[in-house]
């Protein structure tokens, strides 16, 4: 389902995202093309559980996020507010808040990390490489578009019934923005894709959505841009013309201490 676009050159990959426009498409970078797209918490599981369901899952995530609550005012201000009304999108946000912070500083989530920017999403497909790499494309509009047609108004009772482990949950995927963003967060440009089950590849769930030939209803949607692990310096080169280098994707001492490397590469 994936158009896969070996990249050769920079150049190439500007002639590329240049027509892929800033509101409809996200980007996620993988450091080795031959990786599934998976979540964090799916990746960890399997490694003690064999074939786990969508329940052990669900389980041991609501464990985690319990022990977040019960904890996080230790090391951190914020807050989490329960919504004061029967609102269902913001219940779903309520849920996923937390697991956004957690995500953010290491906890394996359900949330799939993308970003708004594809020279962002280069720098972690970068950072790491020793093999070819990879960015996908994804045009979420159209993804919601076709959620919003098979679901209609009832869209938002199906987020909240995949926080349930005893639920068997319709397969989708959506685009998650938190109301609290951190400062690592605004400067990458992040966004969450939020899987309904999470015992699954995100290809498998994007199966359902009727994608033939990377199109859906006759628009491009998926991209798979394979890069030559060959040129790796030459990109570093143009994304620290960019000014993008761990110093500026990462805030404070963490971010220029991980910077130092590139005197190896540059």
């Amino acid at each position: 389902m994936w158009k896969e676009i070996k990249i050769e050159s920079w150049h190439e990959f500007n002639d590329v995202i240049s027509h892929l426009h800033y509101n409809e498409w996200i980007f996620r970078g993988q450091r080795n093309s031959d990786w599934d797209l998976q979540s964090s918490l799916f990746r960890e599981v399997q490694k003690i559980y064999n074939q786990p369901t969508n329940a052990d899952c669900v389980t041991i995530e609501n464990k985690m996020v319990n022990e977040f609550y019960s904890s996080a005012h230790l090391y951190s201000s914020l807050e989490f507010q329960v919504p004061s009304k029967e609102s269902e999108k913001d219940w779903v946000n309520f849920r996923l808040e937390p697991l956004s912070v957690m995500q953010d500083y290491g906890t394996p989530t359900r949330l799939l990390d993308w970003t708004r920017s594809p020279y962002i999403a280069a720098f972690f497909a970068l950072d790491g490489a020793e093999d070819n790499f990879s960015i996908y494309a994804l045009n979420v509009r159209e993804l919601e578009k076709y959620d919003n047609d098979r679901y209609g108004d009832d869209f938002y009772q199906y987020k909240q019934a995949i926080f349930d482990p005893e639920t068997i949950s319709e397969l989708f995927i959506f685009r998650y923005d938190p109301y609290q963003k951190n400062e690592r967060l605004r400067i990458q440009q992040g966004v969450f894709l939020v899987p309904s089950v999470i015992n699954k590849t995100m290809d498998e769930i994007l199966k359902v959505y009727n994608i033939n030939d990377n199109k859906l209803n006759g628009k491009d949607v998926t991209y798979k841009l394979i890069f030559n692990k060959e040129n790796l310096q030459d990109y570093w080169y143009k994304l620290a013309q960019m000014n993008i280098t761990h110093e500026t994707i990462y805030p404070g001492l963490e971010g220029f201490c991980r910077s130092l490397k590139l005197h190896i590469l540059l």
